[in-house]
């Protein structure tokens, strides 16, 4: 998998690609000038087309800066649920086939930066620097940690937390086994797939103040957990070709009694699609509900299996999505942000830029918008309650 060479294609390779398969994109360069970008947001309001009922604010002062961050162009940062907090993967990006779990060849490209968000000022603050060099991003931070970890060839794939305070790195699974796509929760609590390194088959696990436990079927492929809330946790199963996104009570004895599947692919289900449709979405820790990139509907759908209508289309061809207060979606396309109702049936038009958007939990600054410019990313803070 090669590397993409402009933010369009960046976005398009983790949504578009799970069904075009490689298609690349060409934009130029973003302008400098303020007069040029002016006149190309002028542009882009005269040829972009609102979604259905939508309606269009022009307005300057809907979000501020907040800093930015360096970029490899390709690994999006972690933000913690405060938005205080990054952790940025710098350097070479590994293979994606290391990324989802296939390879364990260990890794001596990437580093590791922590960065100090200032929603409040703007302010740009000195990163913390990580010594340790092969690491990579797990899929998830709290307040209190953000997760790595460490392919080590036949020596196993570790799990680390990096204190945001101090920097420091601690390894809470250190095993010779491939240990993969780490997440946390508010408690503290990590999930993640592991395998033995002679067995090519992932089964989950869950290590709590409780204790730890496996869930497994003794026959899928279970890949990339994430937390909802602290008392659920939702993983990608692949079985006979078929994709599909199940959902288990923590609470149970035995949560694979507990189980609830949504299916995504009757068929062609590899690690590496899974691993894209994950990773379109930033992982919230708090954030219920949450969405996914589906690549035959081609957009962000909500998965809601409590409720009647147990899944919701987002916009056309949306590619990110982040939950509101008031259960609207703060939804990403290509070149536009809106806010959508809980339905997908209309929306208001925020920006006519991309941007990633991504949930915190202030009442300052409810959301965070990334946007990519060359290898750094403006972060602007927006607050959509007021």
């Amino acid at each position: 998998m090669t590397r993409p060479t402009t933010s369009k294609s960046v976005f398009l390779l983790i949504a578009i690609c799970l069904t075009s398969c490689g298609e690349s994109h060409k934009t130029s360069k973003p302008v400098a000038t303020t007069e040029s970008k002016l006149a190309a947001i002028k542009t882009l309001n005269a040829i972009i087309k609102p979604s259905t009922s939508a309606k269009v604010t022009t307005s300057n002062d809907i979000d501020w800066p907040a800093g930015e961050l360096p970029w490899d162009r390709f690994t999006l940062p972690l933000i913690s649920p405060n938005g205080l907090h990054a952790i940025v993967q710098l350097g070479k990006t590994p293979q994606l086939n290391q990324l989802c779990g296939r390879k364990n060849t260990p890794i001596t490209t990437t580093s590791i930066e922590l960065h100090a968000l200032d929603p409040l000022q703007g302010r740009r603050i000195a990163p913390h620097v990580i010594d340790r060099k092969g690491l990579i991003i797990g899929r998830s931070v709290n307040n209190q940690f953000a997760l790595v970890e460490l392919p080590a060839g036949e020596n196993g794939r570790w799990i680390g937390e990096i204190d945001w305070a101090t920097g420091s790195l601690r390894w809470i699974v250190s095993d010779d086994a491939i240990n993969c796509f780490s997440t946390t929760n508010p408690a503290g609590d990590i999930a993640w797939s592991r395998r033995e390194q002679d067995n090519n088959r992932f089964h989950l696990v869950v290590k709590t103040s409780r204790g730890q436990r496996v869930i497994d079927d003794g026959s899928s492929d279970w890949l990339l957990p994430s937390f909802v809330g602290n008392d659920r946790l939702r993983a990608f199963q692949i079985s006979n070709g078929r994709l599909s996104l199940v959902e288990f009570d923590l609470r149970a004895t035995n949560p694979m009694q507990t189980s609830l599947a949504l299916p995504i692919l009757q068929s062609g289900a590899t690690r590496e699609i899974a691993w894209q449709i994950a990773t379109t979405n930033s992982v919230s820790t708090v954030n219920y509900p949450s969405a996914f990139y589906h690549p035959i509907r081609k957009r962000m759908v909500v998965w809601q299996p409590s409720e009647v209508l147990d899944t919701v289309a987002l916009e056309p061809k949306s590619i990110a999505a982040v939950p509101i207060a008031d259960g609207s979606w703060l939804v990403a396309t290509t070149n536009r942000v809106l806010r959508q109702s809980s339905t997908g049936e209309n929306g208001i038009h925020l920006r006519n830029r991309f941007a990633i958007p991504i949930a915190t939990t202030s009442s300052q600054w409810t959301h965070l918008l990334l946007i990519p410019d060359g290898n750094r990313l403006q972060i602007r803070a927006i607050n959509i309650d007021k």
